[in-house]
């Protein structure tokens, strides 16, 4: 049976296995929805949210912050996607998504009907990548001026430019925006909405038309479109503006800031720390639960802070409600999204398992790696994670995250464009056609994120696969043990890059001979230690620690 056999959906279907917050696709959206994994882990995480929201309705509070948190590929972003869609109302109302939860949560009635308190009257969220939307040029009011911005967008006014802004929030309030507009149209043609972006070369065309609208002398409007307009804008000034907009709206209404990526962009930068603990600790006061900051980092709120002084005590009250989201989330999700199997994929497995186990047993033997890295415990475990191997869940989130942590990533894998459900989709379509003896060994997860690292690093694998294919002393093999090499850089804690480990690494049947495969391994890691000039060079350049070569330990 080849594994593209296997699963109970079509592996090459289309999955959005990259999480965009500010993804508006309608038939993504509604795939996220129907897809969307409640393990056991997010289902206590919904009730701690829930319960906590829920009250707000109630009881009036300040504890208007929730920090999510969890290592790369957790699900952290995907999480808040989903509770945006969940709670805003048109997208709530337009995908019917409380359905959708209210089946996905069927034996979990309290959730539900927390839900259903928490989404009875008209609630809008702002979601945002604040690695994204934020200034490109960061100081102590970044994060004031993204919220400012994302807040004027949503009101739709062009938050990108705060004197632009403010000009359309003053003609809102004088009911005057629309003929402002029109007018502006009459004098360029152009609507203003395709041309505000270039606001400062329209000075005629707008002169024109606020002396039209506003009854403005020519004199007036130049001078004021010709003044210094201030730049800032205070905490106490947005949250006041903030305030006067939730106080318009009906009696239950909810605003939400749903803010992906805060603790990459923050980090432990002390005066953006302060910035944002002072938004949250202000809509906190004035709104009183109007007004809710959802975050997502991939440290704890208590990790990042205990770097610094009793200073940050009070951030950490801000966000009382804390959810820290687990690998096994993730393990759960692709299990169950990608490698759900049939009835005959499970009989066939089961007779694999079965004349195989000893080899399998003896085949995952690490050398110094750490407890957790393991193989197959069980015949289920087998059924469940074929054709992969239980440890690669893990050292793929991990190698994830430390790509990104020393600077190799892209942009896109940066700003967390890449999951691991779509690494795991990708190496599945790789090896579809593989028999049940196959295995997806670790190295081809590089070609899943290869479009997404830095080209300083993609020309070191270049540079092998040039080698290999003209013959100069290097094979076809060589270049999947450099990849492999280069997904364990910055993972040695976890598993050592010796030859024993990286031989695993590189299993791609179930039944394999260790020692041939071992001397083919070592044979592989003297000619790249030969061939490139030499190898020590190539990962020298991109860390000087990767390289411990001895040849008497083979560690590479």
């Amino acid at each position: 049976m080849e594994i593209q056999q296997m699963f109970q959906k079509d592996i090459n279907r289309s999955i959005n296995g990259v999480i965009k917050v500010n993804q508006d696709d309608r038939d993504v959206l509604r795939q996220e929805v129907d897809e969307y994994v409640i393990t056991e882990e997010l289902r206590k995480h919904f009730r701690a949210f829930f319960n906590a929201y829920s009250r707000s309705f109630t009881h009036p509070t300040d504890d208007i912050g929730v920090w999510i948190s969890g290592f790369f590929g957790s699900g952290k972003s995907h999480f808040l996607k989903i509770l945006s869609y969940l709670l805003d109302s048109r997208q709530s109302a337009a995908y019917q998504v409380k359905e959708s939860f209210h089946q996905k949560l069927a034996d979990a009635p309290d959730i539900c009907k927390a839900i259903d308190s928490s989404t009875a009257g008209e609630t809008e969220t702002i979601l945002f990548n604040i690695d994204i939307e934020g200034p490109g040029e960061k100081d102590k009011t970044a994060v004031l001026r993204v919220f400012t911005k994302m807040f004027y967008n949503h009101l739709g006014f062009y938050g990108e430019d705060l004197k632009t802004a403010r000009f359309e929030q003053f003609l809102s309030k004088q009911g005057k925006l629309d003929a402002f507009k029109k007018a502006f149209e009459q004098q360029l043609g152009e609507t203003w909405e395709d041309s505000r972006d270039a606001f400062a070369f329209h000075e005629d065309a707008v002169v024109a038309a606020m002396q039209d609208v506003l009854g403005m002398s020519e004199a007036s409007a130049r001078d004021w479109f010709n003044g210094a307009e201030e730049s800032q804008i205070s905490i106490a000034q947005l949250v006041r503006e903030i305030k006067e907009y939730v106080e318009t709206k009906p009696a239950g209404y909810r605003l939400l800031f749903m803010v992906d990526e805060v603790g990459q962009y923050i980090g432990t930068d002390r005066d953006m720390l302060l910035n944002f603990q002072s938004i949250v600790e202000e809509l906190g006061a004035k709104c009183h639960g109007q007004v809710w900051v959802m975050a997502t980092g991939q440290e704890a709120i208590d990790q990042i802070i205990k770097v610094r002084q009793d200073e940050f005590s009070r951030i950490m009250a801000r966000f009382k409600t804390r959810l820290s989201l687990s690998s096994s989330s993730v393990d759960e999700v692709i299990e169950r999204r990608i490698l759900a199997k049939t009835d005959d994929a499970k009989a066939a497995l089961s007779r694999s398992y079965d004349d195989n186990a000893a080899s399998l047993e003896n085949l995952f033997v690490f050398k110094d790696a750490k407890s957790d890295i393991k193989a197959y415990r069980s015949k289920e475990e087998f059924q469940t994670d074929y054709p992969f191997v239980p440890y690669q869940f893990l050292l793929l989130q991990k190698a994830y995250y430390e790509i990104r942590k020393h600077g190799n990533a892209g942009k896109h894998l940066a700003g967390g464009e890449r999951s691991m459900l779509s690494g795991f989709q990708e190496v599945a379509q790789a090896v579809q056609h593989e028999d049940e003896n196959a295995l997806a060994p670790f190295y081809r997860f590089y070609d899943s994120m290869v479009t997404f690292l830095d080209g300083s690093i993609r020309r070191v694998i270049d540079r092998c696969e040039k080698a290999a294919r003209n013959g100069e002393g290097l094979e076809p093999l060589d270049v999947n043990v450099l990849k492999c090499l280069y997904l364990i850089l910055y993972i040695s804690d976890d598993i050592p890059a010796n030859a024993d480990n990286v031989m695993i690494l590189m299993a791609d049947r179930i039944a394999i001979d260790k020692v041939v495969a071992r001397r083919k391994i070592q044979a592989s890691l003297d000619r790249l230690l030969g061939q490139l000039s030499p190898a020590t060079r190539i990962y020298t350049n991109l860390s000087p620690t990767m390289v411990n070569y001895e040849a008497g330990d083979s560690h590479v």
